[in-house]
């Protein structure tokens, strides 16, 4: 089996305070694997680590038997040409976070900009391949990987690749230490948009797919913004994040046909306000593990 683990996301807490409780949680849940949301810490400053918070962070993961993955930043967008230097400068500045507490992947996202006619997105897909070249040669000169998220768009005016397409982005990258992050309920909300088979766009991303992010939803485009979170959850709308079993996300057919490159952790990505429901999602996720690319096992 090509998974190494399972485990979750910490919370973004910007002066790291709670970390360490985040930590013991996922490891008394009996997680192999912690995400450490670097995108929600001061980690770094104008693309350079800030030394003494960085060492805060080494002694906090240290104290706890875990792997690290992390998230870098979200604003990350080597679709923009303008800030393409600064990016690279700033995640390059994350990679040697990452070195410095253990961790072996880091998650960026796919770039989403105004749509526009195909040809002008066909040219900004090859500047973001030739970034994330020179990012993997950064990354796999210190062994870490860098994982490219699928995501969605909602709006009529905006653009971000479709799993299947960000798939054929990354095996034109063609380098080994960049490689893809499926996120399960970024393609269900996409496929459910545009119309798209969920399974034969989940299948596609797979072949590229050496990071996983999972949780729940209803791929149900967000349409209304509730005034609190939980009107949201009432309504059934957009990326909820909810607990494993609380959508209606096909996991059962979905995880079987998952052929992933070796070493694969899947992290569940729950929110702090669903921190409560973390040990029924470790049980939940122990009981899936072997079925991921096990067709004929289900």
């Amino acid at each position: 089996m090509s998974v190494a683990g399972f485990g979750f996301s910490t919370a973004q807490r910007r002066d790291l305070g709670g970390l360490g409780d985040d930590l013991a949680r996922i490891g008394d849940a009996g997680a192999t694997f912690a995400e450490l949301s670097l995108c929600g810490m001061d980690v770094v400053a104008n693309g350079r680590p800030v030394a003494a918070r960085v060492r805060e962070l080494g002694r906090l993961t240290a104290a706890h038997r875990l792997r690290y993955t992390a998230h870098g930043p979200l604003a990350a967008n080597f679709m923009d040409p303008r800030h393409a230097p600064l990016f690279r400068r700033v995640v390059e500045a994350y990679l040697a976070v990452c070195d410095t507490v253990g961790a072996r992947v880091l998650v960026l996202h796919t770039g989403i900009v105004p749509r526009r006619p195909q040809a002008e997105l066909d040219q900004l897909h090859a500047r973001e391949r030739e970034a994330l070249r020179f990012l993997g040669d950064a990354a796999g000169r210190l062994g870490i990987k860098i994982a490219i998220e699928t995501l969605f768009a909602f709006e009529p005016d905006r653009y971000t690749a479709t799993p299947s397409r960000l798939a054929a982005e990354i095996e034109a990258v063609d380098h080994p230490h960049v490689v893809g992050c499926l996120d399960l309920g970024h393609c269900y909300l996409y496929a459910t948009h545009l119309g798209l088979d969920l399974e034969t766009e989940v299948s596609r991303f797979a072949a590229v797919t050496g990071h996983v992010h999972i949780h729940d939803n209803f791929g149900l485009p967000q349409t209304v913004q509730g005034f609190l979170p939980s009107e949201t959850m009432a309504f059934g709308l957009g990326d909820l994040h909810l607990p494993l079993g609380w959508g209606d996300l096909p996991f059962g057919r979905l995880l079987p046909k998952l052929k992933l490159r070796p070493d694969t952790a899947v992290i569940d990505e729950l929110p702090p306000h669903f921190a409560v429901d973390t040990a029924a999602c470790a049980e939940t996720l122990r009981s899936w593990l072997p079925t991921i690319g096990n067709e004929t096992g289900t």
